[in-house]
C-alpha cells in the first residue's frame, strides 16, 4: 500500500468515525427527548386527575349537602379545606384544593417519577379578567402546577387551569 492509499484509508476511517459519533449523538438526544416527553405526559395526566377530581366535588362548602344558594354572600369567604379535611380523599368541595400540596413519593403508580404537585383555587370574574379577584363570584379557577427534575432538568413546570362555575335555577 503506497502513501496515497494510506491517506485515503485514514480519511475514510476519520469520516466513518465522524458519522458513527453523529449517529450515536442523535440517538442519545432522541432518547432524552422521548423520556422527557413521557414525563411531561405523566405530569399533565396527574394535573388533569387533580382537576377532574376537584370538579367532581361540590362547588362550595355551602352546597355540599345539595343546598341551593341564591346569593354570593352565602359562598365561602376563605377558600380552603375545612377542619378534618386534611387528605384529598376527605375533600368535599372545590375550594378544598386551595393550597393543596403533594408529591408522587406516596403514590406507587408514579414511583419512578418524582413530581411535586401544588394547586391554587381563586374566585375569578370572567367579565373582568381571568386573574383572581378579591370578591366572591359564581366562578372559581383551579390552577395545578407539577414540577419534576425530569422535565427539562427541573427548569420547566406543567401548569393547567380550569374554571368551575356554579349555576342555580329558579
Amino acid at each position: 500500500m503506497n502513501t496515497g492509499q494510506m491517506l485515503i484509508t485514514i480519511a475514510a476511517m476519520a469520516l466513518l468515525s465522524s458519522v458513527i459519533l453523529n449517529v450515536n449523538k442523535r440517538n442519545l438526544i432522541t432518547s432524552k427527548e422521548m423520556s422527557e416527553t413521557k414525563y411531561k405526559i405523566m405530569a399533565v395526566s396527574y394535573a388533569n386527575t387533580i382537576i377532574e377530581e376537584a370538579f367532581s366535588k361540590s362547588f362550595d362548602e355551602a352546597t355540599t349537602d345539595s343546598k341551593t344558594i341564591t346569593d354570593k354572600t352565602q359562598l365561602s369567604a376563605v377558600l380552603q379545606s375545612e377542619p378534618g379535611e386534611n387528605k384529598r380523599s376527605k375533600f368535599d368541595d372545590f375550594d378544598d384544593y386551595n393550597n393543596y400540596k403533594d408529591s408522587t413519593n406516596s403514590d406507587p403508580t408514579y414511583n419512578s417519577t418524582p413530581m411535586k404537585i401544588t394547586s391554587k383555587v381563586h374566585y375569578v370574574d370572567p367579565t373582568v379578567s381571568l386573574d383572581s379577584v378579591g370578591y366572591k363570584t359564581w366562578n372559581k379557577r383551579i390552577t395545578v402546577t407539577v414540577t419534576s427534575p425530569y422535565i427539562n432538568e427541573g427548569k420547566d413546570k406543567i401548569t393547567l387551569s380550569k374554571i368551575n362555575s356554579h349555576f342555580y335555577f329558579r
